[in-house]
């Protein structure tokens, strides 16, 4: 069977330009918040680690230090968001 797709590109503009800025707006939000929220997370995560560092808790220190890894790796990954997408979409597009 020959592959329906082959040859069709995804084409956003298709609906309009007031469907394409919606849209871009829409992700553009969401994509922030997400960046506010790994932020927020990180700090929480440092604040624990310097709390538990000083009452001399490991196990509280080592699930702090989880959280702000964690919170810090998706910072990374929300930075470079368009990089990334932009890298798989260039490998298997």
């Amino acid at each position: 069977m020959r592959n329906p797709l082959d040859g069709i590109l995804p084409d956003f503009g298709a609906f309009g330009m007031e469907f394409t800025e919606l849209w871009q707006k829409l992700v553009a939000g969401l994509w922030g918040i997400g960046i506010i929220l790994a932020i927020v997370f990180l700090i929480i995560g440092i604040v624990k680690m310097a709390s538990a560092s000083t009452g001399g808790n490991p196990n509280e220190y080592k699930t702090a230090r989880t959280q702000a890894m964690w919170a810090g790796i998706s910072l990374g990954v929300l930075a470079a968001l368009a990089v990334i997408v932009g890298a798989i979409l260039a490998l298997f597009g």
